[in-house]
């Protein structure tokens, strides 16, 4: 009997060893959880980072590929771009050179249609010193001045080539590009036009009475300015 109460308290003491040997080694494995489960992330942020850093690869290659394959086709396309940016510029200069060169002849047309006309309305007066109409013919000059110069070229302009506008039918409304890419080049014009007029030798050119000039307007304002030719 008392041999029988030992074995089976020994058998209890094995088991009950083997089980702190157990609770031991998972309180050991416990402690060591914080620890593992911090490096377990750690790879996870590693692998995260790897696998954003092998996409952004990838995409930067092919982004790269797709600019280098566009860009090979830009030395044609601005050739062509230029190419077109000229002939419109060189059609506008067109326009305003031969709009000034048909004004340049109206004129002339209308200073021989002033002197006509002068010459018919002063047949009536003897323009000397003792001539005492001498100031109503001045006035005569003027009246007939009046009708002449730049608004009577204009109009004749007008006649011979009614509703013109020089971007009719273009449409510049139709997107931002074409009212953009008009004004910089008629910008450019402009700026050509102005250093064309500068005071050095070299860039001036000859160029034809402005719109705006009216020579029986000019004469008659000299006239009078000095009215007994003095």
């Amino acid at each position: 009997m008392p041999d029988e109460r030992a074995h089976e308290l020994a058998q209890r003491l094995r088991k009950a060893e083997e089980a702190a040997s157990y609770m031991e080694r998972l309180e050991t494995l416990a402690s060591e959880a914080p620890t593992l489960r911090e490096q377990v992330s750690l790879l996870q942020r590693i692998e995260e980072r790897e696998n954003h850093r092998k996409e952004s690869i990838e995409n930067a290659r092919l982004a790269l590929s797709l600019a280098a394959e566009a860009q090979r086709e830009l030395p044609e396309l601005i050739a062509s771009a230029a190419n077109l940016v000229n002939q419109m510029a060189r059609a506008l200069r067109e326009v305003d050179t031969f709009r000034r060169e048909a004004t340049a002849a109206l004129s002339v047309v209308d200073r021989m249609d002033y002197e006509d006309e002068l010459d018919r309305a002063m047949e009536e007066y003897e323009v000397d010193e003792d001539n005492p109409m001498q100031r109503d013919a001045q006035s005569v000059r003027m009246l007939v001045a009046s009708r002449h110069g730049s608004t009577r070229v204009r109009r004749m302009i007008d006649e011979m080539s009614p509703g013109f506008e020089v971007f009719a039918g273009c449409n510049l409304n139709a997107d931002a590009m074409r009212g953009e890419l008009t004004t910089l080049i008629m910008a450019k014009l402009a700026a050509e036009a102005e250093a064309s007029r500068g005071p050095g030798p070299a860039t001036r050119r000859p160029a034809p009475p402005p719109p705006q000039m009216s020579e029986p307007a000019a004469l008659v304002a000299q006239e009078s300015t000095n009215p007994a030719g003095e």
